[in-house]
């Protein structure tokens, strides 16, 4: 019994090692495709964050950074994470809000930024929150109006749809680069 089971151990470890080496053609790619001081950057943001996980503004400059590299996933975590310890921090919403709308779900996206904009609209600041400008509070219409042409369109479904929905919203406008002034050539005499 002892030689058969150690038959049947390197039988297994043999198999486990065809099944589990990966294929010579196989490449490797980054998770986050971003330049190595952004990656080293989100490296000490996690550090920071594992420290003091109520670091609201690590937890904003890290998901801004996974929503550069465009992993909304990672973004959607790091802020949710933050609103426990921060829920009255509409920029936190803000940041959720957009995380799902590149998740391509409209309506958490619009409950988000609803919530977002109830926070910034408070006529005193909530306690733990941060101040809303008037540049924050425009940013956070513009994106209120566009989510809401597209909360109840399934956007995985229907993407040619939202995108309809979107322009309409946002009216994308061409502006043309200034001309330069025209010189005047000087005649020698």
């Amino acid at each position: 019994m002892g030689v058969t089971r150690i038959l049947d151990l390197i039988v297994i470890i043999l198999l486990a090692t065809v099944l589990l080496m990966p294929r010579p053609d196989a490449s490797v790619k980054p998770a986050l495709t971003l330049d190595p001081e952004r990656r080293a950057r989100v490296a000490e943001l996690q550090s920071t964050l594992i420290g003091r996980p109520d670091a609201v503004d690590a937890s904003l400059e890290l998901a801004n950074i996974f929503l550069d590299g465009h992993r909304p996933d990672w973004a959607l975590v790091t802020v949710t994470a933050a609103t426990k310890y921060h829920p009255n921090d509409y920029r936190l919403h803000n940041l959720r809000a957009i995380a799902y709308a590149d998740r391509f779900e409209g309506a958490p996206a619009f409950e988000a930024v609803q919530r977002a904009v109830a926070l910034c609209d408070a006529p005193t600041p909530p306690a733990g929150g941060a101040v809303c400008g008037d540049a924050a509070r425009g940013r956070l219409a513009l994106l209120a109006a566009t989510l809401e042409e597209v909360s109840k369109v399934d956007m995985k479904k229907q993407p040619y749809l939202a995108k309809d929905r979107i322009f309409k919203t946002l009216h994308p406008t061409f502006i043309p680069k200034p001309k330069a002034p025209a010189t005047k050539k000087v005649e020698p005499r």
